[in-house]
């Protein structure tokens, strides 16, 4: 009986295939027009916003802001000797070290220990630690399965999320 409809609908309106496209395809229709309004909406909220120049943004923020800046340091200073102790256990290939220490510096974020919020954060520290945490989350599942190829590439990948951040943020002692 649809077939039908639609078959009829089709040969009487002829003279305006438009119509009986639209008739035929009244949901695709909606969808489309759901799809162009969200598109216009999404252009209206991004207008307006400056970017910064990349030469200016890089001289915007070197030094970061801590609730406790001893705090911030004895724990980075922690994470440190993780660091040191997950490479002694990888040079032993000793797996229940390398397991242990890894999940020690899966359970130290950075950003948490500056003790504010991420918006209050440069964005280029907020990315070092997102780098640093999928780093580790990646680490633990390498040292977990005992992949050491895959270990050392995600090792690697923490380090450099570290080295990253350090040559941007780190005092000179």
């Amino acid at each position: 009986m649809i077939e039908f409809w639609k078959s009829n609908v089709i040969t009487k309106n002829l003279s305006n295939p438009f119509k009986s496209v639209l008739l035929l395809h009244k949901q695709s229709s909606i969808s489309i027009n759901v799809i162009i309004m969200a598109s216009m909406i999404l252009f209206i909220l991004s207008c307006g916003k400056t970017e910064i120049p990349v030469s200016e943004a890089e001289e915007i923020v070197t030094v970061l802001e801590f609730e406790s800046i001893s705090s911030f340091r004895l724990d980075m200073k922690e994470l440190e000797y993780y660091c040191d102790d997950l490479t002694a256990a990888i040079k032993k290939q000793n797996w229940e070290k390398i397991r242990k220490h890894a999940r020690k510096l899966g359970k130290i974020q950075p950003v948490a220990l500056t003790g504010l919020k991420k918006e209050e954060l440069p964005e280029d520290f907020v990315t070092f630690d997102s780098e640093y945490n999928l780093g580790t989350v990646k680490l633990v599942e390498a040292a977990e399965a005992e992949e050491m190829d895959q270990l050392n590439i995600e090792y690697e990948k923490v380090k450099q999320a570290c080295d990253n951040c350090h040559k941007r943020y780190k005092e000179e002692e």
